[in-house]
């Protein structure tokens, strides 16, 4: 079925999806945010090998999208991700901007 929503609403929501999988913080929450990956990307990396990438989520508090603005097939994403500084002990919120890009119809992260 053809999802005729905004590009930057059907990627808002995908980009949620995957920062929740990765604030369970656990392998099952990994490989759904994995899910969410290139097919190209997910042929020649590995879940772990991912784990290794998105390695600092542990320390993240919350994830949430701020801003998708899209032109064609690709969209960039602001995530607001909250952390709480181990030195100071305060909460911080910084963007992590990420590209997604869509392929067959469908949007993906895209990883290099």
């Amino acid at each position: 079925m053809q999802d005729n929503r905004a590009p930057e609403e059907i990627v808002a929501e995908r980009a949620q999806e995957r920062y929740d999988g990765l604030m369970q913080k656990n392998m099952e929450g990994l490989k759904e945010a994995f899910k969410f990956t290139t097919p190209s990307f997910r042929q020649y990396t590995t879940p772990e090998q991912y784990n290794a990438r998105v390695a600092g989520r542990g320390m993240w508090n919350a994830a949430k999208v701020n801003k998708v603005s899209c032109e064609e097939d690709v969209c960039d994403v602001v995530i607001d991700v909250t952390y709480t500084s181990p030195q100071m002990g305060l909460p911080i919120t910084r963007p992590l901007d990420e590209k997604w890009i869509r392929i067959e119809d469908k949007w993906w992260v895209y990883h290099k």
